[in-house]
């Protein structure tokens, strides 16, 4: 299975990655931390999976959140999800997890919007994780 992760923190990035380690340890993956980043990689790749956050900068702020927290955090936009249709449009059957803690009803501007929803902190990552991959072979069964 090929997985893109993308997402921009340091700690839920972590978080995501000994997510995918855990419960699919044989997954290769590669992970984009700006949106110009995830782009690309999905124009030139196939993914089978695409966990993806939706706030995120535009292209590398040139700074991470330990090194300029306020310049980091101002490089953020709203901008994850409307990655979505790029990926369905190239594979429809690609599996893109959300990874935004928006609310349902903020999450229905999106169409099409995540195919499932995980918490990226640590402990929980896992366990939605796993929850989201067993549900996922069930449908396939």
């Amino acid at each position: 299975m090929k997985i893109l992760i993308v997402e921009d923190q340091k700690f839920p990035l972590e978080s995501l990655e000994s997510a995918v380690e855990s419960v699919m340890p044989k997954a290769d993956y590669d992970i984009a931390k700006w949106y110009k980043q995830a782009e690309e990689l999905i124009e030139t790749k196939k993914y089978d999976l695409v966990i993806l956050d939706h706030r995120m900068p535009y292209e590398d702020p040139g700074c991470t959140e330990d090194t300029d927290e306020e310049k980091f955090f101002a490089s953020l936009r709203e901008i994850g999800y409307t990655l979505i249709p790029v990926i369905k449009k190239k594979d429809p059957k690609t599996i893109v997890i959300g990874t935004s803690s928006l609310e349902k009803s903020l999450l229905e501007k999106y169409k099409p919007g995540p195919d499932y929803q995980i918490s990226k902190m640590y402990g929980e990552a896992e366990t939605e994780l796993k929850r989201v991959m067993e549900e996922i072979q069930h449908k396939e069964a």
